[in-house]
């Protein structure tokens, strides 16, 4: 009996594996220095269109930081695009989930070839823009993912207490 408990267990970790390997997931733990980088060049970019349209820089937070890399990496591993996830659970959703309090947030969610490209996409579109430009917001945290296509999903939690 404890033998076969045993046999299913490394069974459901191999299928699970698997999986992961075949959807085209890249691991991201730990942060590979260049997904660090990218993580950087987002935030920097992001900053300069908010000081560009007079506001204040957002500070980092890690705790959002950590929850946008494990939802772009959910995403990817499990083939959906989406601000919920296929159990229903929105952005706010998530944030509780980790103890994140806020009294406003927003997501800003993209896929494309370059974090470069996805602040411009995101600026070019009202609703994306308007989170980053939204002045209630103090604080913000970037994941940034890649597939194994070569597309970068980056995706910026904000909040404001």
């Amino acid at each position: 009996m404890k033998r076969q408990a045993i046999i299913l267990t490394i069974s459901f970790i191999v299928v699970m594996l698997i999986m992961a390997y075949s959807s085209g997931v890249t691991s991201a733990v730990p942060q590979s220095a260049s997904v660090q980088r990218e993580e950087q060049r987002a935030f920097e970019l992001l900053n300069a269109d908010r000081r560009a349209n007079g506001l204040a820089a957002l500070a980092w937070n890690p705790q959002l930081a950590e929850l946008a890399r494990d939802y772009g990496q959910d995403m990817l591993s499990r083939d959906f695009f989406s601000h919920d996830n296929p159990e229903g659970q929105s952005p706010f959703d998530r944030m509780r989930a980790r103890g994140i309090t806020f009294r406003y947030a927003g997501e800003n969610l993209a896929s494309n070839g370059s974090v470069e490209a996805a602040e411009s996409a995101f600026m070019d579109s009202p609703g994306h823009r308007a989170n980053i430009l939204n002045s209630h917001f103090n604080k913000v945290g970037i994941g940034v993912c890649r597939g194994n296509d070569g597309s970068v999903y980056v995706i910026q939690e904000f909040i404001g207490n």
